[in-house]
């Protein structure tokens, strides 16, 4: 099929929205609640009697006849606008009524036409959107409609950045990941002011999977920076590097997470790697071309035996923190988002759809194997339990990976991130002691069982001999 069918059906889509433009018809469709409500406020009114509930309804009854007619023959007058394209096109040769109509009814076009319109009109009335707030709300929904509406926008952006994207190259990705709490949010603003490096960031939301695309149609949005939801003191703006590709985890592999648990990847998953890497590709072109895309991931721990495997070449780099403080932390953010989640809908959709899973309600445990026995998230040795699992999974694959010690970043940060450059074969004359704190980490020891803390130590002991 040539793209005149398609050229075709866009000029029908387009005729059927200035026609029913033309024609009002919102402003009727507007109306057709007032008369719905109307009759029901009328039928349950104690001050009016039989007779006058009867003419009320009977008046409501004839005033959606007139609005169903006045709806219908607008409606009419559009499909006969959108049919003068098609038919002028089969008369003139240019494409078959059969074929512009096949292109009319793809779920794929009516998906990215769909997404297109909304996001023009967004467009037109962001400034009003965004005074009330509601505007990011109803994009998002748009964007996380559906995976069919992530897929299609991804097909799309592959089709008209093709060029773009096959010139940029990429080179081995990078994948900084650990149990969530564990320092990767501040290793990955560090490693993304590195040249060489791109990363999603948090323009590229709602639209995550056309970064390219929405970048295009967005332009340079601007946000004041604030602290994000943790609750840490970690100031972000749309700027800010963050871990977004989890998304397309979900959409390659959707029944990994429909159970109470988030079971490991294994070498079973390796063939499901196109649509990964094409994601990749589009975020290297569009921030860094032929350079090495920067994933900060915590559920990536999760797939340390496949990883190398979809991406030759590709570094994992594992932060690892003292278990007590790593612990603690991880029991006070489920904490906090166990309260949050009671009363912000909205907020608790948003860590649904990009794919956190780490705290609060959401809470999905990666299922490592371990003992939590009798052990439910509200305790500390939950969490304590829960990085011992994690990291003896870890120590299984420490010879894939970088591990490097948190304390050793905050009492050395530039002689730290220069050992991992060099290990990276990445390159910075930069200050890095911005990116982490001075202070030692605080353990609060007391929280936890003196045996599970003696093995959890044990273990960290080990890791962090073969660390940075």
């Amino acid at each position: 099929m040539g793209l005149a069918p398609w050229a075709i059906a866009l000029l029908a889509v387009a005729g059927f929205a200035v026609a029913l433009w033309r024609a009002r018809v919102f402003s009727v469709v507007g109306g057709l609640a007032g008369e719905v409500t109307s009759g029901l406020a009328a039928m349950f009114d104690p001050a009016l009697d039989d007779l006058a509930k009867e003419r009320a309804v009977q008046q409501a009854g004839f005033s959606l006849l007139r609005r169903a007619w006045a709806i219908l023959w607008r409606f009419a007058v559009a499909i006969g606008a959108a049919a003068v394209p098609i038919y002028a096109a089969g008369l003139l040769g240019l494409a078959s009524v059969e074929a512009s109509m096949g292109v009319l009814l793809r779920l794929d076009f009516i998906v990215v036409v769909s997404v297109a319109a909304c996001l023009v009109a967004w467009l037109l009335t962001r400034g009003r959107a965004r005074e009330s707030g509601a505007g990011d709300e109803t994009l998002h929904n748009l964007a996380f409609a559906s995976p069919a509406v992530q897929r299609g926008l991804a097909r799309l952006e592959s089709r008209l950045f093709a060029r773009r994207i096959a010139a940029a190259e990429m080179g081995a990705p990078i994948f900084v990941t650990s149990l969530a709490r564990g320092g990767t949010t501040a290793l990955l603003n560090a490693l993304a002011t590195v040249p060489g490096t791109a990363s999603l960031r948090y323009r590229d939301m709602p639209f995550v999977t056309a970064p390219l695309l929405w970048n295009a149609l967005s332009g340079r949005r601007q946000v004041a920076r604030a602290e994000r939801a943790h609750g840490d003191g970690m100031e972000i703006d749309l700027d800010s590097a963050e871990a977004f590709d989890e998304v397309h985890w979900m959409l390659g592999w959707p029944e990994a997470y429909r159970g109470e648990t988030i079971p490991l990847w294994t070498e079973a998953d390796l063939e499901r790697t196109a649509a990964l890497d094409a994601a990749f590709r589009s975020v290297t072109a569009l921030r860094a071309p032929g350079g090495r895309y920067l994933s900060k991931n915590n559920a990536n721990i999760a797939r340390l035996s496949v990883l190398t495997g979809m991406f030759p070449g590709a570094q994992i780099v594992i932060p690892l923190r003292g278990p007590a403080a790593h612990a603690a932390s991880l029991l006070r953010q489920h904490s906090r988002f166990i309260e949050r989640h009671e009363t912000d809908t909205f907020g608790r959709k948003y860590m649904a759809d990009i794919g956190h899973f780490e705290f609060g309600a959401l809470h999905k445990r990666l299922d490592f194997t371990g003992d939590f026995e009798g052990l439910t998230p509200d305790m500390p040795d939950y969490w304590l339990a829960y990085w011992i699992a994690a990291f003896r999974h870890v120590a299984g694959h420490s010879g894939d990976a970088i591990l490097i010690d948190q304390n050793r970043l905050r009492a050395a940060p530039n002689e730290t991130m220069q050992a991992l450059l060099a290990r990276l074969d990445l390159h910075a004359d930069r200050d890095f002691s911005p990116f982490f704190r001075a202070t030692p980490d605080d353990a609060p020891t007391h929280l936890f069982s003196d045996a599970l803390l003696a093995e959890a130590e044990a273990l960290y002991a080990r890791l962090a001999a073969h660390s940075l």
